[in-house]
């Protein structure tokens, strides 16, 4: 049983400097990655399709004839 305590405590240490590392390893800090202009993309794009399907809606609603 200890040897399998040495195992996963040996392979906790070791995945916890990899992750302390990647916090703090500055090289993304300030870069705009394609993943984040493909989401600013994306977010542009689902505003302006809400946009034309409000006006659609609002357009149909004026046409719509008084009873």
């Amino acid at each position: 049983m200890l040897d399998l305590q040495v195992k996963v405590w040996s392979a906790w240490l070791h995945a916890r400097g990899r992750a302390l590392e990647r916090v703090t390893d500055d090289r993304d800090r300030g870069e705009v990655t394609a993943t984040t202009a493909l989401i600013v993309i994306l977010v542009i794009a689902a505003i302006a399709a809400g946009g034309v399907i409000a006006t659609k809606i609002g357009n149909n609603a004026e046409a719509v004839p008084e009873p």
